[in-house]
């Protein structure tokens, strides 16, 4: 599985995905169903939000995302890293560059806990610095 390659192991089952797929969160998620598991990068961060969770030692519930809370959001950055780095693997620059809007606007994200802001700043360099490199040398 690819995210072992980024050091992650854990097992899920098909129905604690769709109970964490299916949960309620905190903020107004844009992002469908039939979207996240029809889409194979969307899909591996959803996949490594529950392992890292897991991890902490949290049960897949229907109200994971609120109650893990700001845990869920550290799960999020974490999975977002891994989704990041495998887009550059497969050459997805523009998926990268998508996502770098919304990783911009967690800066201003009443949610996001204090002590993670210096995670997003790290992503921020890290990838959407690169998209532009990637456009510069074109």
């Amino acid at each position: 599985m690819i995210l072992r390659e980024y050091g992650v192991q854990c097992s899920i089952s098909p129905e604690e995905l769709l109970v964490y797929l299916r949960a309620p969160s905190y903020e107004d998620d844009t992002v469908k169903l039939d979207e996240i598991i029809n889409n194979k990068l969307l899909l591996l961060h959803e996949i490594a939000e529950i392992c890292f969770l897991k991890e902490m030692g949290y049960k897949i519930t229907r109200n994971i995302v609120i109650e893990a809370y700001p845990d869920t959001y550290y799960a999020h950055l974490e999975a977002l890293r891994i989704e990041l780095a495998e887009a550059g693997k497969l050459g997805r620059h523009d998926w990268i560059a998508r996502q770098c809007i919304d990783l911009v606007s967690y800066l201003d994200d009443p949610y996001l806990p204090s002590s993670l802001e210096s995670t997003v700043y790290k992503l921020i360099t890290r990838y959407c610095n690169m998209v532009e490199d990637k456009k510069v040398n074109k």
